[in-house]
């Protein structure tokens, strides 16, 4: 069953990702430039695919291209970068007063986000 499932992912990602690729190269020249946001649609598409995969990707392109009309927002809006790309160190509070622990922790992020947006592009 799990095989089964990752075959129709591998199909259903080669299918939108070429059928966004299509888009680009032949519908996308005829009509005039008027995408609101940067990346454009299809390119943020690609973007969320490649790193979400097929159904988180396909609901993130949807949310967006939902988002992509005349009375809605416009501007930079990236793919968000998946959970898995994220790294957190564990960092111990030092002792409050008097040698008394509250148990509080931190965690930070190992990388910056610019280093994980770089690596994360040249997976695409």
């Amino acid at each position: 069953m799990n095989l089964f499932i990752k075959i129709i992912n591998k199909y259903l990602y080669k299918l939108i990702y070429n059928f966004i690729d299509f888009y680009q190269k032949i519908i996308s020249p005829i009509l005039p430039a008027r995408c609101r946001y940067y990346p454009t649609c299809s390119n943020y598409g690609k973007q969320a695919l490649a790193w979400h995969g097929v159904l988180n990707g396909s609901l993130l392109l949807l949310k967006r291209i939902s988002r992509c009309h005349p009375l809605g927002g416009h501007g930079v809006d990236f793919v968000p970068l998946p959970l898995a790309s994220y790294r957190y160190q564990y960092l111990s509070c030092n002792p409050v007063a008097h040698g008394q622990f509250h148990g509080f922790y931190v965690y930070r992020d190992n990388h910056g986000y610019v280093t994980r947006l770089n690596h994360m592009m040249k997976l695409t």
